[in-house]
């Protein structure tokens, strides 16, 4: 098991990243050495296995036990526990952030040039006012992570990333804060935004303060 990122989160929360090589059967006997009991789940997606598993795993590292439940637009939270939780996963890797008194969110991504491609969806022209050319391509990851968070923290429908969002100006470092402004309906609130590239892997998460 390697967990590259482990950090306390406003006092009281925790964030951890793990990057996940274990089989499935290797994740089940972490899971029984915390004393969580579980069958092989099955998805059609075989990678979705891991993920499962991993994200449980990773948990229960953080010395979380409870069962993971959906609501009905598929928001994680704990059961029985008035603890926030928000999950993310990108290629091998797994994120997990708690916290038992703020929302939170996370996104964690692989970075590549495939983002252009996208940009257009995620970016509007006040972003694009402030992205710079030598660093545009992690900028571009750190606008999508933090709406990405926004988004799950909000988790009540739908959201459109380019009109609803604006990401306050960066200059880029590999590690920092901004903030996300988000405005839609009778919703107008500022999320706190917290970056982190590290392994070429973008991690971004928010706290709603």
């Amino acid at each position: 098991m390697a967990i590259i990122l482990r950090n306390i989160i406003h006092e009281k929360g925790e964030l951890a990243v793990w990057r996940v090589d274990e089989t499935p059967e290797d994740l089940l006997e972490i899971l029984k050495e915390h004393k969580i009991y579980a069958e092989i789940p099955f998805f059609r997606n075989p990678k979705r296995v891991s993920e499962w598993l991993a994200t449980r795993a990773l948990l229960s590292e953080l010395g979380v036990k409870q069962r993971i439940i959906y609501n009905e637009l598929g928001k994680p939270s704990l059961e029985g526990e008035n603890t926030y939780l928000s999950i993310s996963h990108s290629g091998p890797y797994v994120a997990v952030i708690v916290h038992p008194e703020f929302q939170v969110g996370i996104d964690v991504e692989i970075t590549g040039e495939r983002i252009h491609k996208v940009s257009h969806k995620f970016v509007n022209d006040f972003e694009r006012s402030w992205i710079s050319a030598e660093h545009e391509t992690l900028l571009l990851y750190i606008i999508w992570g933090a709406k990405e968070c926004a988004f799950k923290i909000y988790s009540l429908g739908s959201v459109d990333f380019r009109d609803d969002l604006f990401v306050e100006p960066i200059t880029f470092e590999e590690r920092g804060i901004t903030k996300v402004h988000f405005k839609k309906d009778e919703n107008d609130c500022i999320y706190q935004v917290f970056f982190q590239y590290l392994d070429n892997l973008m991690i971004t998460y928010a706290i709603a303060l």
